[in-house]
């Protein structure tokens, strides 16, 4: 997955997801592009968060690192 296809899926999801699969989709699709760049072993950290705590709702509004 290249930086354009994960930025072209998560602007089709803005448009056309419904639902709390929304949030769901955008994490399997970070998570798909950190694999793809090389930063797997980040994505299966994050997803042992999920399986830990799967009800999650974070409003993310920025970036939690300086700019």
């Amino acid at each position: 997955m290249t930086k354009e296809d994960a930025i072209d899926e998560l602007r089709s999801l803005q448009r056309n997801g419904e639902g709390s699969n929304v949030h769901a989709n955008a994490e399997m699709v970070l998570c798909d592009f950190l694999d793809a760049v090389g930063y797997g072993e980040v994505a299966r950290e994050f997803r042992k968060i999920h399986e830990i705590y799967p009800v999650v709702t974070p409003r993310y509004s920025k970036p939690s690192w300086p700019s």
